[in-house]
């Protein structure tokens, strides 16, 4: 196996990822990151997933190749993370995609986890793309997605115990609660046409969240025929869990893989909700996870 360092040409900016090919290759995966500055390895500053690098030792074993990148303004990246639009990410797929094409390695896969499975769905309808993997996916409109989050967000609260519970109602009723502060937030975005902005104390790309909450994911979904691998993480408290089922459902080539006390993180967990965050990210990524990549893609090429 051997992994090489490269930059790919994308929309004004040069991308920089890692392409991992094996002795033997049968195929090649294209990764696919979820929402926020993350990395080819799928890390953050606050978060350290470790995703892309794992999966793509485990399916070099396999004799799959793979690429992954740094979003365009992160790490190796150039461009200016802040002015992303989902448009932008979109586009640098394609771009990615004609470049892997370009090198021969075989049949093209994108797996995509969280945001990251409405961005490979949308560039697998633009590129030649053999197949999808959906890690965490979800079909909701993202205003209603953000209603859902905050409305867990409040179940977790109302159920808390002791002084820490008792302060975090106080704060829910200060604030109004989470789907107020939701909804106020959404309403916010909307209006506003500046391409950057503070949210929860946080500067985010505005320009990135309108897409997020107008764009059309559903339809994408519907309209993918190709083989596909669905892995729903049955604790999911980002995307909902059931969104899995509904995508395989539109879908006769999808596979459907539902996973017990999987959390959002891809991390094991026995407990509902984002306060269980900072342990999991202690953890490795659940081996469930590579596991099923694994078989499914070897039935691919088989």
């Amino acid at each position: 196996m051997t992994e090489t360092q490269i930059t790919i040409a994308a929309n004004g900016v040069t991308l920089a990822g890692t392409l991992c090919v094996p002795d033997a290759h049968k195929a090649v995966v294209i990764f696919v990151h979820g929402s926020g500055p993350q990395d080819r390895d799928e890390n953050s500053e606050k978060a350290k997933l470790n995703v892309f690098n794992v999966l793509a030792g485990g399916l070099a074993q396999i004799g799959i190749a793979s690429f992954r990148y740094d979003k365009r303004g992160v790490g190796a990246s150039s461009g200016d993370f802040l002015k992303v639009r989902q448009s932008d990410l979109i586009a640098d797929l394609v771009a990615v995609i004609a470049d892997i094409a370009a090198r021969g390695l075989g049949p093209i896969y994108l797996c995509g986890h969280s945001e990251g499975t409405a961005i490979a769905a949308a560039a697998a309808a633009q590129a030649p793309v053999h197949g999808l993997i959906l890690l965490c996916p979800y079909v909701m409109p993202g205003a209603d997605i953000l209603r859902w989050q905050a409305a867990q967000g409040q179940a977790i609260v109302d159920q808390m115990t002791g002084l820490k519970g008792m302060v975090a109602r106080g704060l829910t009723r200060v604030m109004g609660g989470p789907e107020k502060v939701q909804e106020r937030m959404i309403a916010r975005v909307l209006v506003s046409d500046r391409p950057d902005m503070r949210i929860a104390g946080r500067k985010v790309s505005a320009g990135w969240m309108r897409d997020f909450i107008t764009s059309d994911v559903d339809s994408l979904h519907q309209d993918n025929k190709r083989s596909t691998l669905v892995v729903a993480a049955e604790r999911d408290c980002q995307c909902p869990p059931g969104d899995g089922a509904v995508i395989a459902g539109y879908n006769p080539n999808a596979s459907l893989v539902s996973l017990a006390d999987l959390s959002h993180l891809l991390r094991a967990t026995t407990v509902d909700g984002f306060l269980d965050y900072p342990r999991q990210l202690t953890q490795p990524m659940d081996e469930r996870v590579g596991a099923a990549i694994c078989d499914w893609m070897l039935l691919q090429v088989s």
